[in-house]
């Protein structure tokens, strides 16, 4: 285990790593490699946080299992039994050679998020993988999203260099309104939707990440239904240092970096400024299964609407622009990314104080200002049927749903879905409306609906170009206070603000007479031109070791979430906040070196909704030095969002729902732990959720039928949130490491996954039709690998980095985008003691894929900059 890794995990929570076994060595790798003895590695722990008793060896009393034994030249040794007495303590080794054989396992990694203090894997039941700084480099990443491809279960889209301002990130098949995302253990989710777009977190600034999956509801509260993220910022140790770096690379991507840190054990700082910008104006290519046909003009029918309401429906109607029951070929759509551009500048500070051997203070700040594309990276295609209520008996024709229909106007099955090029008329008209146009403003003619690719090329844009500005705060102080060498209390406040405002073009140009000849159509506000959310939480754990490797932990947590919004144009305004607060217990225990087990609960109280109580429990078994198994066992759940309660008005069409209830469910996990040999490590985890009450859109016909015909600005339909159906998602991780030789490492991750909405039958009736119940989540696939190999000797090192993706369901479809695979190259090449030469090429064989459907991923991309270090 690393001295970087030991300290700042130290520096994140201040307490104790469980009693090592007797043939655990603690190891330091820093940049001589230097080994540590045991006593080395005490001595280390009494420096950093007073805690070196969690190294002694468990007394006999704990032994309550016969010991297994390995071969050590060529002699039986006990590997989890304790002597009577403790062995002498061993110099450490002057030469980093003397011990060539010492090695530590994957389950004698070190995390704080699993238990909230300092543990390793073999000791916590938990399923936890860490991706720390050499991996970021390894993988040449920039962002979160980026680092996190190489963890089991996370379902991420390209970062494209920043900010992607969009969902898509899943973890254990829950979005991020239902996994929680933290840096150093405190929330960055926001107040006024629950997300975290975890794209918009660079890495110049953090250690590591840590990542729990599973349900993690017991010691971090609402939205650990997924899991928990974990972003660990970096406290520098040693002489200030100097890091300076600059790449730039395809598609107008450049990053700047500049940091500057170092302290001892008594007081530590950190200063890092990071810059992006990628326009990602990059080419793309892709066929769509299939394409919608549209009745031309003058198909005149009789109207299926007529008998039930003669007064105020035609007799006859014309299916010009509907939707014909036959499809049409295949159709590749080609084109540049044209909201997928995203710029961010980040400022960090950190400073660690340590004035005496019991206490420890942590302030930390930052800020982020970026600019993006309201909805990129864009979507090109869509599917051109959805359902929704209609009072009549068709209701496409009331432009209520949209459908094929037959010869005779009826609505008839829309199997298959049929696919529609995103083009500026065909976004004018998409939404319910029939496809009328029949020729560009210079006279050529069109068939309607297809303005692809004779008149309008694809446009990515679903919100006519606007662009939103943001802005995220956070402040944080914590307090490590070691009350006793055995107890100890870890504070903190905390202050999260993330506000916004968007922008669009006033007029937005077409190239057909949809608009009945004229060119453009004159655009008004935002509908929400700005808004502004913020959290304030203090939380108060006390931690108790009643015995080496044993521990209990109680807390108290109070946060107010608050939201202020402009809406209408800015012509209404939404300001609310409500309160949760929690307490709760958790006993770790180890019974011995073979048997571990956790159990505790948390209540959770809100003034908006009740109380919400959670236990959980989990257990892990190792019966040798080279297997162990592990199980958990919780309750979740996931509090509705401000917006969700609150946000509606009167003329529609969000309606209000302040009677929402927190969805809820079970979460389990069974595991297995494989270390046949030190160099070698497999993790694999079958998972198990399910959340009932899940919130889901309802539209409804409005109540206030007369004040919608009579008063403008009404609308005929509503949408309100509403505890609805269930979601379900099951599946297996597996991670996979084998370090070959010291210059030599491969990693290999799969995920299988099986993550979907049940509880209704599909029904023209419902927003969500077709093929949305019961079918897998159009953002997940079934499987995705990612492989890699890295080379690293004397500061060189270089990565190939593997990803295949079994391919997404489309949206509203039965159809699957074609899977995928691509491969990436990452080198460093230090050419001077502190220049460093960095590259990379990403998608080397220049692979058009979709990640998402109707959204198209970069072909060849490369970056190439230097990072000068300087001090240190």
């Amino acid at each position: 285990m690393s001295t970087g890794l030991l300290n700042s995990a130290a520096f994140a929570q201040p307490d104790q790593i469980a009693g090592l076994p007797q043939n655990a060595v603690a190891r330091a790798a820093e940049a001589k490699s230097q080994t540590l003895s045991i006593e080395g590695a005490k001595q280390l722990l009494e420096k950093s946080s007073a805690k070196a008793n969690d190294l002694t060896y468990r007394p006999a009393m704990w032994d309550w299992t016969t010991p297994a034994t390995v071969q050590s030249g060529g002699e039986p040794q006990t590997a989890q039994a304790t002597p009577s007495t403790p062995p002498a303590a061993e110099p450490a080794p002057a030469d980093p050679a003397a011990e060539p054989n010492e090695q530590t396992d994957i389950l004698d990694e070190v995390s704080v998020t699993a238990t909230r203090r300092l543990t390793r894997a073999r000791d916590t039941t938990a399923t936890t993988y860490t991706i720390n700084r050499e991996d970021f480099q390894k993988q040449g990443a920039t962002t979160v999203t980026d680092a996190l491809l190489l963890v089991p279960g996370f379902v991420g889209q390209p970062s494209l260099g920043g900010v992607r301002n969009a969902a898509g990130n899943f973890l254990r098949g829950f979005d991020d309104q239902r996994f929680q995302v933290l840096k150093d253990g405190l929330p960055l989710q926001r107040s006024s939707n629950n997300r975290t777009d975890v794209s918009r977190f660079q890495v110049a600034d953090l250690e590591r990440i840590e990542v729990v999956t599973g349900g993690a509801t017991l010691r971090y509260g609402s939205g650990a239904v997924g899991g928990v993220i974990n972003l660990i910022t970096e406290t520098p140790k040693g002489p200030p240092k100097l890091t300076l770096s600059y790449e730039a690379g395809s598609y107008g991507f450049s990053r700047y970096l500049a940091k500057y840190g170092g302290g001892d054990d008594t007081f530590s700082y950190n200063l890092v400024f990071t810059s992006t910008v990628a326009f990602n104006n990059y080419p793309f290519s892709y066929t769509l299964p299939n394409s919608a046909q549209f009745y031309p003009q003058g198909t005149l029918v009789p109207n299926p609407n007529f008998a039930s309401d003669p007064e105020n429906q035609p007799e006859t109607v014309d299916l010009f622009g509907y939707l014909q029951p036959e499809v049409g070929p295949p159709i590749k759509v080609q084109g540049t990314a044209d909201v997928a551009f995203n710029a961010s500048d980040t400022y960090s500070g950190k400073l660690t104080f340590k004035p005496d051997p019991s206490n420890r203070l942590t302030f930390r700040v930052s800020q982020q200002n970026s600019r993006n594309a309201q909805n990129g990276p864009g979507t090109y295609s869509f599917s051109t049927c959805f359902g929704g209520p209609s009072a009549s008996p068709n209701g496409t024709l009331n432009l209520e749903r949209f459908l094929p229909l037959d010869a005779n106007g009826n609505e008839v099955a829309c199997s298959p879905q049929r696919f529609l090029v995103n083009t500026r008329s065909n976004l004018l008209t998409f939404g319910g409306s029939p496809f009328t146009y029949t020729q560009s403003l210079s006279g050529v003619p069109l068939a309607p609906g297809q303005a692809y690719p004779t008149a309008e090329g694809a446009i990515g844009t679903i919100d006519f170009f606007a662009v939103t500005s943001q802005s995220q705060t956070e402040v944080a102080l914590q307090w490590d206070y070691d009350i006793t060498p055995t107890t100890s209390l870890n504070s903190y406040i905390y202050y999260f603000k993330f506000s916004g405002n968007g922008s669009r073009p006033p007029q937005f140009g077409v190239n057909t007479n949809i608009l009945g000849g004229a060119p453009a159509l004159s655009l008004g506000p935002l509908s929400q031109p700005f808004f502004e959310g913020q959290l304030f939480a203090i939380e108060s754990v006390l931690n108790h070791r009643f015995s080496p490797g044993g521990n209990i932990q109680f807390g108290v947590n109070v946060r107010e979430d608050r939201s202020y919004q402009q809406k209408a144009g800015g012509s209404t305004f939404f300001d609310r906040a409500f309160t949760r607060s929690s307490v709760f217990a958790i006993a770790d225990i180890s019974f011995s070196d073979q048997f571990k087990a956790n159990l505790g609960a948390r209540f959770t109280y809100s003034n908006q909704y009740g109380t919400v109580g959670t236990p959980a429990v989990g257990l892990r078994y190792t019966p040798a030095n080279f297997i162990s198994f592990r199980t958990n066992y919780s309750y979740v759940f996931n509090s509705p969002s401000l917006s969700d309660l609150f946000v509606g008005s009167p003329q529609g069409p969000f309606f209000q729902n302040p009677n929402l209830r927190p969805e809820a469910g079970v979460t389990w996990d069974a595991g297995i732990d494989l270390t046949p040999a030190p160099n070698v490590g497999i993790r694999a985890t079958y998972f198990n959720t399910y959340l009932d009450g899940v919130i889901s859109t309802v539209v409804f016909p409005n109540p206030d039928f007369i004040n919608f015909a009579l008063t403008p600005g009404f609308t005929p339909f509503l949408q309100q949130q509403r505890n609805l159906a269930s979601r379900y998602a099951s599946g297996l991780e597996v991670d996979a490491r084998w370090q070959v030789n010291p210059e030599v490492s491969l990693r290999a991750v799969w995920t299988n996954q099986d993550a979907r909405a049940y509880g209704f039958t599909d029904s023209i009736d419902q927003s969500t039709f077709p093929f949305f119940y019961g079918f897998q989540d159009p953002n997940i696939p079934f499987n995705n690998v990612v492989v890699s190999a890295t080379y690293a000797t004397k500061g060189l090192t270089a990565t190939l980095l593997g990803r295949y993706d079994s391919g997404k369901r489309r949206f509203a479809s039965t159809e699957y985008i074609p899977d995928w695979f691509t491969l990436d190259l990452n080198v460093e090449v230090p050419i001077t003691s502190f220049f460093i030469l960095t590259g990379s090429v990403f998608n080397i064989t220049d692979t058009q894929y979709q990640y998402l459907d109707g959204i198209p991923a970069p072909g060849t991309t490369f970056r190439v900059g230097g990072r000068f270090e300087i001090g240190g």
